[in-house]
């Protein structure tokens, strides 16, 4: 699994934190966005959360342009996203949890493509 903290953009709030990578285990990219209340009873603001779900977010732009909004995006970082997806891999077929995770997210799958490669994960 790769992770990256990206810096976010000036003007944003303290405590903003921006987060995007590759997931192996669940064979998508990820991005995730929050703000980091100061009070400890209050709850952080969670911006964005995308790709927790098994082959959720699959091309790179997209997940790029999920965080635009909130963040500086260094250059290279699309093509070291390309190279962490090749290197590291599809790793949800055949884990110990495949089968519960999948039947948990197909029902929510947000795309065709995105159930059918529930679904061959599967077979």
């Amino acid at each position: 699994m790769s992770n990256y903290t990206l810096t976010p953009l000036s003007g944003a709030p303290a405590g903003r934190t921006v987060l995007i990578g590759w997931d192996a285990p669940l064979a998508s990219y990820f991005a995730s966005v929050w703000d980091e209340r100061e009070d400890e009873d209050a709850e952080d603001a969670h911006l964005v959360f995308a790709g927790g779900a098994p082959y959720d977010i699959s091309d790179v732009n997209t997940v790029l342009e999920l965080v635009v909004p909130y963040a500086v995006v260094p250059e290279g970082l699309r093509d070291q996203l390309l190279t962490d997806r090749e290197s590291e891999g599809d790793r949800f077929p055949g884990r110990p949890a495949t089968e519960l995770v999948a039947a948990a997210a197909l029902p929510y799958a947000r795309s065709t493509q995105q159930a059918d490669a529930i679904r061959a994960a599967l077979a």
